[in-house]
């Protein structure tokens, strides 16, 4: 009896182990500073035109990489699952890797368990990122790094057949940025899946953003150098299930989305939102709001807290059978108004006044077909008082589709 007690034992620590480390892989410190101090002395002397070709393997690094200021560089791995670099032992910097330079492409590689942003691209114009991942081992995690893929303050974005999973904030974040395409990803345990944060001109569509906290974000907030973005078009995505706990830290913007959210307008202009999939949310499938609505406020003079000329046509809508959620205020609300029923699409009613006078000032436009759907404008300038949900105000107004983006990176990638 003793030999089967002493291997029960045995079996009983390495399962201690195992569940306790959170570190997935090692690597040889030789290697990964060798490793490091090549690919590093490559991106310095780097010429327009060249291909940094990062080799094959698991490998731990423990500064930053950076490329500045030389455009025309591409960086690629041998695949997602065969170069995976990892800044679980960073001890200097925040990003993964940072690029401050034109015209760049990032493919085929893993960056994985870095103290702030995995990727991060900031006053670059053209920006190719194909087949790239992001992660963070330990899964979600408040002390995640932020984003995973972080472009800002770009012109000309791609992001193409990504993956990014268990950012505290988002996965995917553009913000600040003109002409941008998001296509063919998969964003998945964030607090935000795709976020297109005080951007003008953008498309969204084929990804899949599954199991985040909020699927979609189309945000516009103040006191940021570029505001008011406007212009961007989300269709063709599947938004499934988006109910993961909200893990953001603290003071974060995102920290107000509830659980069970699929898209949320905020402060946003000129959005087209159709032929998507959103289904299985416990909260709200699609919500309409003007930046009021958070109780922030701000300096910024030029700044429009407003949402308005929003078009949501032909999407089909599945609600999660449960009751939403009560983590956050917006769940809450939810609970309190509608008897603790999962909403389709909310808006909060709040207007510009200066706007021409009528049942739809804000120009907010929904043709939905769908039988039994879920709608209401909660009136929350006056206190949630009059909470309509008449539909016919928003369906009575013309529709019009924006135009495609023509002036992005290729689309033959």
């Amino acid at each position: 009896m003793s030999r089967y007690w002493m291997l029960f034992s045995l079996i009983l620590v390495a399962i201690t182990i195992s569940c306790k480390r959170t570190r997935p892989f090692f690597s040889d410190p030789e290697i990964d500073a060798e490793v490091y101090n090549r690919i590093q002395e490559q991106l310095l002397d780097a010429k327009p035109g060249d291909v940094i070709q990062l080799p094959e393997g698991f490998f731990e690094f423990d500064r930053p990489l950076s490329l500045d200021g030389i455009s025309g560089v591409t960086i690629a791995g041998a695949g997602t699952d065969k170069t995976i670099l990892s800044f679980y032992m960073q001890k200097t910097g925040a990003e993964g890797i940072k690029i401050t330079a034109d015209s760049v492409t990032l493919r085929d590689f893993t960056v994985q368990d870095t103290p702030g942003d995995a990727i991060k691209l900031q006053d670059c114009t053209g920006v190719t990122l194909l087949r790239l991942k992001t992660t963070w081992s330990r899964g979600a995690d408040a002390d995640n790094g932020g984003y995973g893929l972080y472009p800002v303050a770009c012109i000309g974005v791609l992001i193409d057949s990504c993956e990014a999973s268990y950012a505290s904030d988002a996965g995917i974040y553009v913000g600040q940025s003109r002409d941008v395409i998001v296509r063919n990803c998969f964003a998945h345990g964030n607090v935000a899946g795709i976020e297109i944060e005080n951007c003008i001109n953008a498309e969204v569509y084929d990804n899949r953003a599954e199991h985040n906290t909020g699927g979609i974000l189309v945000f516009d907030l103040p006191d940021l150098p570029q505001v008011n973005g406007h212009t961007c078009r989300i269709y063709r995505n599947t938004i499934k299930e988006n109910n993961h706990s909200n893990f953001a830290p603290a003071g974060n913007i995102v920290g107000i989305v509830p659980p069970g959210t699929g898209i949320i307008l905020l402060a946003a202009k000129n959005v087209e939102i159709f032929d998507n999939d959103i289904t299985g949310h416990k909260t709200i499938g699609t919500a309409v709001a003007s930046y009021q609505i958070t109780e922030k406020s701000w300096a910024d003079t030029t700044y429009n807290p407003y949402t308005y000329d929003i078009a949501i046509y032909d999407n089909r809508y599945q609600r999660k059978r449960t009751l939403p959620d009560l983590s956050r205020d917006f769940g809450k609300m939810v609970n309190v108004l509608f008897a603790g029923k999962p909403q389709d699409i909310l808006y909060d009613g709040i207007i510009d006044t200066t706007r021409t006078a009528g049942p739809n000032p804000m120009n907010i436009c929904i043709r939905q077909e769908q039988a039994n759907l879920r709608f209401a404008n909660i009136d929350a300038a006056n206190g949630f008082d009059k909470v309509n949900k008449d539909i016919g105000p928003y369906q009575a107004c013309e529709g019009r589709e924006l135009p495609e983006l023509h002036s992005l990176p290729s689309q033959d990638l």
